[in-house]
């Protein structure tokens, strides 16, 4: 995770260069600023700075601010009520070939350790680790979230669902409250492709998707399991607050209106079963099958409608 590496960032700089103070910026995710990531021998890391207050990202490489010499203070610096009479250091950091923070270190007149013979030199070198270490934990982190993410609507796939069950049901305590489970899909799916096409399906997942991500609470688990198929953990729930989240999602699908292309889509409807932990089963598999059996049942009621589990007549 970035914030362990920030924190090792921190601990090791004061370390490496204690005759220095500075502080590790990062571009927010708007890339418009950066914001302080941490900071060492210093109150706080500046909260955020415009990149071209920073001759160094405006150069596109290090620069250097030496009192003695024709420079010019960075806009940031300047901001901390820098006076110009110390050195100080801006060392791009570039992941992946992209910039994606800045490096600042101030050097103190009159404590610099001798056993290093060039500091600002061997603070580039520093910035270069960091650059290589943010580089490496971006790359895990984009790797993670392929195997976990589903690429066409961005929700969880069906290998983090059935983690995800067992973390929630190991969780739960026994009580009124307990874990839901919602198992839906899109009624009709494949008659919907034969007319319109699968790039117009797709179009319609995920606005499937981002209706449910706007719908569910914060601790739930939105999935897509496969085709047209989703499911929704909800952890800390009780039986009927997750038959209301169900029908919550169905009418806001209903009422969704997807626009392809030129003109709008047939609307779209859903079919859920509901199943809840423990009532309806102790294990991810038994849940999600009581859930699925609830959603075939769904269907054969005449499909946009909710299910559940406990109500399903065979």
């Amino acid at each position: 995770m970035l914030t362990e590496l920030f924190d090792i960032v921190q601990r090791f700089m004061a370390k490496l260069l204690p005759q220095t103070r500075g502080e590790l910026l990062v571009y927010s995710n708007s890339r418009d600023v950066l914001e302080g990531a941490c900071n060492w021998a210093q109150p706080a890391a500046l909260a955020q700075m415009a990149p071209d207050g920073c001759w160094a990202l405006r150069r596109g490489r290090s620069y250097r601010f030496e009192p003695d010499a024709l420079s010019f203070l960075c806009d940031h610096v300047r901001e901390q009520s820098h006076q110009g009479d110390a050195p100080y250091i801006c060392v791009p950091i570039i992941a992946h070939g992209d910039t994606v923070g800045l490096l600042h270190i101030q050097f103190d007149l009159g404590r610099m350790e001798h056993d290093i013979l060039d500091p600002q030199s061997f603070a580039i070198r520093c910035g270069e680790h960091i650059s290589m270490a943010i580089a490496n934990v971006k790359l895990r982190d984009e790797l993670h979230a392929q195997s976990i993410r589903d690429p066409l609507t961005g929700l969880y796939n069906r290998r983090f669902f059935m983690d995800a069950m067992r973390r929630s049901l190991g969780a739960t305590s026994m009580g009124e409250k307990g874990v839901g489970l919602i198992s839906f899909d899109a009624d009709k799916f494949k008659l919907f492709n034969d007319n319109h096409g699968h790039d117009a399906g797709d179009v319609v997942l995920q606005a499937i998707s981002e209706k449910v991500l706007e719908v569910i609470p914060s601790d739930a688990v939105a999935c897509r399991m496969g085709g047209e198929e989703f499911a929704v953990i909800a952890p800390n729930c009780t039986a009927k607050a997750t038959e209301s989240l169900a029908e919550t999602i169905r009418a806001g699908v209903a009422a969704t209106q997807v626009r392809y292309v030129h003109g709008a889509l047939p609307r779209i409807t859903i079919s859920a079963g509901v199943s809840f932990y423990p009532t309806h089963g102790s294990s991810p598999q038994a849940l999600l099958k009581q859930a699925d059996e609830a959603l075939y049942a769904a269907k054969a009621k005449g499909r946009n409608c909710i299910v559940s589990a406990q109500n399903r007549t065979n």
